[in-house]
């Protein structure tokens, strides 16, 4: 993919994302292969005015397990930017302006009590636990693209414009955040995820759950590799506990994690 079209892609996507719309992608500036994806993500945020709104106050990774790549089709996670005009506090009220075909996951998230460096040749997960706290969050996706072009995509295609897209990004909702959170099994933790008051939604076990901690290491050496880096109070969400949950504006979304806490958000249209 060369630099034009990057540039292009990336153009496109940033205005998407500065007036919350939705795009006609044009087929022929779809990302080939991953190292494409990651820069046209690249361009898209560097594209984007340099306001402290539209800062990156993190990252955020989706399909991180076997289970749901296999069901999907991807070929591995799907990491996105965090941007601070993006995050919301606990019991918020989110617009779902920019969650177009909008889905809640229920995910834990960790922010960096300092800023990580880079010793060896990669990050550890026990070398980044010790660097951060946690908290429950929610990652309520969205999409810039339209129907129109996405319906004639295959899984592969589909996989990498979300990629372009900042990771189907939308907004997070943050939790309290605790230190004491080590002895918490994240694979064993039972969330219970509600919308509008409805029966809990179902978890994902087994290979269709990530591991946080692997999640969290995984996208830290990301971001780096990419030429990036983390600072203290960055987040990184590490994708979804629970079965991704369509919502609408007027839905109230609840949840509680035991032993990591509660949090609550009411959707709004704008």
């Amino acid at each position: 993919m060369d630099r034009e079209t990057v540039q292009r892609a990336g153009e496109i996507l940033a205005e998407a994302w500065l007036v919350d719309g939705a795009v006609d992608f044009p087929s022929e500036l779809l990302p080939s292969d991953r190292e494409a994806a990651y820069a046209v993500q690249d361009e898209m945020a560097r594209l984007l005015p340099e306001a402290p709104t539209l800062r990156a106050a993190g990252w955020k990774v989706g399909a991180t397990s076997p289970g749901v790549q296999e069901a999907e089709g991807y070929d591995g996670p799907i990491p996105g930017r965090i941007f601070a005009s993006t995050v919301f506090e606990d019991a918020a009220s989110v617009p779902l302006a920019r969650c177009r075909n909008a889905r809640v996951e229920a995910e834990v998230a960790f922010r960096f009590m300092a800023a990580p460096h880079l010793n060896n040749e990669r990050f550890t997960h026990d070398y980044l636990a010790k660097m951060v706290t946690a908290a429950p969050s929610f990652d309520i996706t969205g999409t810039r693209y339209a129907t129109s072009c996405r319906v004639g995509w295959d899984r592969r295609q589909n996989m990498l414009a979300g990629i372009a897209d900042n990771g189907n990004g939308g907004a997070v909702v943050l939790g309290r955040w605790t230190s004491s959170w080590g002895s918490i099994d994240f694979m064993q933790l039972r969330v219970d995820l509600r919308i509008a008051g409805g029966k809990s939604a179902p978890n994902l076990w087994a290979q269709s759950r990530g591991d946080p901690l692997l999640a969290l290491a995984w996208t830290v050496n990301q971001v780096y590799e990419r030429g990036f880096e983390l600072a203290a109070g960055d987040v990184v969400l590490t994708g979804s506990l629970t079965e991704p949950q369509p919502v609408k504006a007027g839905d109230r979304v609840e949840c509680r994690m035991p032993g990591l806490g509660s949090l609550s958000c009411q959707l709004s249209r704008a």
